[in-house]
């Protein structure tokens, strides 16, 4: 009932106010932390996303899986990371991406004559230009197409990843301003007769630490070096959120544009030695040389190349588990004139955004997807629809099952039971006292549908491993790709 209220009342503005489809503009930041936001008592000052948040739909329980690949392909999808295959990030060496025989976001939205627009990280394949955004249902595509790149020399482990259309760019800047400033380009051309689809994938705040020396003296009252760079990695992605929203608020089409901000993950902490899914890397990598190659044995490289300046509290551990803090994440949608402020306690995750927002534009065709429309949600911040989730974390052996208010943690060490409502912080195993729960949550698990794993295994990514900036030793990933579709 209440959904059909919302489509009628969108059918109403649509046709009294003479305007398309609605424009529809997904930001996604990059290993932002629950704790890297002012809204949420941060000493990182975000004043454009705590805007969106204040005038929004705050979703306090959005979750997602974590890490970077995982997320986004659900994103894409509306389906389950589980059974797409895609249970840990997509290794710049990894022959299989998202499956090709998958529908995307922007081909739904093509068949309601959307322009559609990727700029900034893809990260679901590109061994081969048929993974490309650009075969995929994207008319545009500015940005890099791997897991993340440094931020001035705009390289992915050894090899060059910058790219407008197919074509590789050698340009200067910060990432984060080259994405920001292609955006605004974008919405002052666009001919806002026709519905726009602008998919902003920020590489902000993922390592590497690199920022603009004076954002990093904006935050000189914080002591930790890492802490106080990723705060200015933070600080320009939000200047460029704000940047954003005002052009489209100079085009005069801010009442007609669906905006939603999310992280893809939890944030990547300094402590990341204390993180039991890195301590359990090692073992899994197996023989892998790094410590000829690199000069250090594996888990100190690991530890020295994967620390980030993040943090996730009250929420515990981070990017790459599967507890709290590594999978519930900052997130808005945002839709001036349609949605008040309200805070959704609602238990929402990414694979639920697609069918979300082709419910919002009133897509009539069906869709083969295992996330739901969360329009009631958004409109009844008390709306207490069940669903289930499950997550796995960066080595596939320790999975989560959630269903509100529990969540069951298994692996070889053992079951853990949480009410995550009144513990999100997860210092209260109730497993032992509630055996009944823990079996009803493993069946969902058993019963949970799993594709054909398309990631390379963990030791092989190890031994080639997917540095962010360094040196050029290798040719740019996309003439590369192009190479591989030859040589098959």
């Amino acid at each position: 009932m209440m959904k059909n209220k919302f489509l009628l009342i969108a059918s109403i503005f649509f046709t009294s106010y003479g305007f398309t489809s609605p424009n529809i503009v997904i930001i996604l930041a990059d290993d932002l932390g629950w704790n890297d936001v002012s809204y949420h008592g941060s000493e990182i000052n975000t004043p454009n996303i705590d805007k969106l948040i204040s005038s929004g739909v705050e979703l306090d329980r959005f979750y997602v899986q974590p890490t970077c690949s995982p997320t986004r392909a659900e994103l894409m999808t509306g389906k389950s990371a589980m059974r797409l295959g895609i249970t840990r990030p997509i290794s710049k060496n990894q022959k299989l991406g998202l499956g090709l025989e998958e529908k995307i976001l922007p081909q739904y939205l093509k068949e309601l004559n959307y322009s559609t627009y990727l700029l900034g990280k893809w990260h679901l394949g590109s061994y081969i230009p048929d993974y490309f955004p650009t075969r995929r249902g994207f008319d545009y595509f500015y940005g890099y197409l791997t897991g993340g790149i440094g931020y001035w020399d705009h390289i992915h482990g050894g090899g060059h990843d910058w790219q407008r259309n197919e074509v590789g760019l050698r340009e200067d800047g910060y990432v984060t301003q080259l994405i920001k400033n292609d955006t605004l380009k974008i919405i002052d051309n666009h001919d806002f007769t026709n519905p726009i689809f602008l998919n902003v994938n920020f590489g902000a705040p993922h390592i590497p630490n690199e920022a603009p020396e004076e954002s990093v003296l904006k935050f000189s009252y914080i002591e930790n070096e890492t802490r106080r760079i990723h705060a200015a990695m933070v600080h320009e992605m939000d200047n460029a959120i704000g940047e954003i929203i005002a052009a489209l608020e100079k085009e005069n089409v801010l009442k007609n544009t669906i905006v939603m901000f999310a992280s893809d993950n939890g944030g990547l902490t300094p402590d990341v030695k204390l993180n039991p899914s890195f301590l359990s890397i090692p073992k899994k990598i197996g023989v892998c040389d790094t410590k000829n190659r690199f000069g250090i044995k594996i888990f100190q490289w690991i530890c020295e190349n994967y620390s980030g300046g993040s943090s996730n509290k009250p929420l515990p551990e981070g990017k790459m588990s599967v507890s709290e803090g590594g999978i519930r994440v900052p997130a808005v949608i945002w839709w001036p004139g349609k949605f008040e402020y309200s805070k959704s306690e609602n238990f929402i995750t990414m694979m639920d955004v697609l069918p979300t927002i082709l419910d919002l534009i009133n897509y009539k065709n069906e869709i083969e997807v295992d996330g739901v429309s969360r329009v009631s949600s958004l409109n009844d911040s008390n709306n207490s629809e069940s669903s289930k989730y499950v997550v796995t974390n960066i080595i596939n052996d320790k999975y989560a099952v959630i269903e509100m208010p529990y969540k069951l943690i298994t692996s070889a060490d053992g079951d853990q039971l949480y009410n995550i409502l009144d513990d999100p912080s997860e210092n209260l195993n109730i497993a032992s006292e509630n055996q009944e729960i823990v079996l009803e949550l493993k069946n969902t698990l058993t019963q949970w549908q799993f594709g054909e794993n398309r990631s390379l295994p963990i030791s092989a990514v190890f031994k080639d491993p997917d540095l962010f900036g360094g040196e050029e030793d290798r040719i740019p990933w996309i003439e590369k790709a192009f190479e591989n579709a030859e040589s098959k």
